[in-house]
């Protein structure tokens, strides 16, 4: 078993008792019951674990004592469905990550675009300053060879 099968069997009893609290202890004496000494031990650990995962996510805290554990206000919302928690928690935390990161992408893909733009225009102007010249000359060619033909003024 493993602690997230734990918190799911803990937060799922909590919530299913009509009064949203489980004595603790009871409850894992209840869940330990047939098993040999050393998986007892072992899903005794599990079971804290599972425990202070659920008390740290605020899905259930400790009541009058410490051995009584109430249901959260984050346990009832989702329904005392750990796993259905677990997927929201990560969708949440997966879309705040992209928040964050989306700023930057939109910098470099606008530089990026800048760039672009910056070198098209460049090769315009080039392109259009070379063919002025070119046309001048042709033109200065053109009127140095009607010169040499004597076509021009005299």
């Amino acid at each position: 078993m493993e602690v997230n099968q734990a918190a799911e069997i803990i937060l799922r009893a909590v919530h299913d008792d009509i009064n949203g609290s489980i004595i603790f202890s009871d409850f894992v004496a209840h869940q330990i019951q047939g098993y040999d000494s050393r998986t007892v031990v072992d899903l005794q650990g599990i079971y804290k674990k599972a425990l202070l995962v659920l008390i740290d996510e605020g899905l259930c805290h400790r009541g009058m004592t410490a051995d009584i554990i109430e249901l959260g206000q984050k346990g009832i919302d989702c329904d005392g469905n750990y796993l259905k928690y677990v997927k929201k928690r990560d969708a949440r935390n997966l879309l705040e990550k992209i928040r964050r990161i989306l700023p930057i992408f939109t910098f470099a893909l606008a530089a990026v675009g800048f760039y672009i733009t910056y070198m098209k225009k460049t090769s315009n102007d080039r392109k259009q300053k070379a063919n002025i010249a070119q046309h001048r000359k042709d033109s200065i060619s053109q009127h140095n060879s009607n010169l040499q033909h004597g076509k021009g003024k005299k």
